[in-house]
């Protein structure tokens, strides 16, 4: 795993040796919680062109779980 971008305590955004990449941010609470997603093309490309698009991305996961529950990686994927 190779770490492209990292916000402590926020995200990290991950490549794995295939070229897949993942985003795996925390939720607060009581406990805290990471919640791993494997990006589409599309996300990656705008990831790429605009390296703020994660917090889009994490915003809009954290909205509407059924737009991505499907891609969740369970055990979440951590830097090595």
């Amino acid at each position: 795993m190779i770490i492209i971008s990292a916000k402590r305590y926020s995200y990290f955004l991950l490549e794995d040796t295939d070229g897949a990449w993942y985003l795996t941010y925390f939720i607060g609470g009581p406990c805290e919680i990471d919640i791993c997603v494997k990006l589409t093309a599309e996300e990656i490309n705008k990831i790429k062109e605009n390296n703020e698009y994660i917090y889009d991305l994490i915003g809009k996961f954290k909205k509407d779980k059924s737009s991505f529950e499907n891609r969740i990686v369970i055990p979440s994927k951590r830097p090595n």
